[in-house]
């Protein structure tokens, strides 16, 4: 009965595949943040309703780490929603042509953790910053999320197109929240 429960949390995370910080190769970049990273495993953030940010060049973990974190949500019973930044604002758009914007909202604001992966990896549309703005915002102090990015913070005003949404934005990411910068070889 248990394992039929965490299955359905699993499912209903959307993370795309199990991953775990047991299966993480550390030697292959020493320069991975690995005590942040066990620091965060510890989920103690989640209770404390803070953020993380990790960022760093493609191929480097980010991703892995984040879907492990997330994992291990899952598998201590918190509400986890994972989604490639893309998805996400895909999905937000569709709420929004649907009319059923709010219902989506509710949904992003019941996950103790959403996990956004990939944030810039693709072109973001027109008005994405003030839709990730939303988001984020609504989530400050109440909630937990995880940001993943291959750009460095200092693109950020003009990939999201609006300096003015980019600076309160990284001010809330990072008010309560932990930087953790990737370096090192690709896998």
């Amino acid at each position: 009965r248990r394992s039929r429960l965490l299955e359905r949390r699993f499912a209903l995370s959307g993370l795309p595949e199990r991953k775990d910080l047991k299966d993480f190769d550390w030697g292959y970049n020493p320069k991975i943040p690995k005590r942040d990273v066990l620091e965060l495993a510890t989920l103690k953030f989640i209770d404390e309703r803070e953020d993380a940010l990790m960022l760093g060049p493609p191929g480097v973990g980010k991703s892995h780490i984040a879907k492990a974190i997330a994992q291990m949500a899952v598998q201590r019973g918190h509400t986890v929603l994972y989604r490639e930044a893309h998805v996400l604002l895909e999905e937000i758009n569709q709420a929004r042509e649907l009319g059923e914007i709010r219902k989506y909202r509710t949904q992003l604001k019941k996950a103790e953790l959403l996990v956004i992966d990939d944030l810039f990896l693709r072109k973001l549309p027109a008005g994405a910053g003030d839709e990730l703005a939303e988001v984020l915002m609504s989530r400050y102090e109440k909630l937990s999320t995880v940001i993943t990015s291959n750009r460095p913070l200092e693109d950020w005003s003009k990939l999201l197109g609006d300096v003015v949404v980019v600076t309160p934005l990284l001010d809330r990411l990072m008010h309560k929240g932990h930087l953790l910068k990737f370096e090192g070889k690709s896998w």
